[in-house]
């Protein structure tokens, strides 16, 4: 898909650096790296910022996962390797918005 506003988009990822904000706990810290989701050697600019915690521990389930994050032959290992990859990031940001969802479903019940 083709950026209609590249500009904007610049933007936008620059206001969340900035902000800092993990996207997997919104924790606010200064120390967050960008995540490649599918794996840099696979693909470049699929990105997530992460705090470091959580960016050490997608790390991990990948490596218990055995998503191969190394360059591959050939393009269907690439794309094997990448969908393992992501698939873990995304079962860990599932997990957190089942939380957040969680937290407002308290918040409600509240007084």
């Amino acid at each position: 898909m083709m950026d209609e506003k590249p500009i904007e988009t610049a933007r936008r990822r620059t206001r969340r650096l900035e902000q800092g904000r993990c996207l997997l706990c919104g924790r606010i810290s200064f120390l967050v790296e960008q995540d490649h989701t599918a794996g840099q050697n696979h693909d470049e600019f699929l990105t997530a910022p992460l705090c470091l915690p959580c960016h050490a521990m997608v790390t991990e389930l990948r490596r218990r996962a055995d998503a191969d994050m190394r360059r591959q032959p050939n393009l269907r290992l690439t794309v094997k390797c990448a969908l393992n990859a992501t698939a873990v990031f995304l079962r860990m940001l599932a997990d957190a918005m089942h939380r957040w969802a969680e937290l407002l479903s308290e918040e409600k019940s509240l007084p």
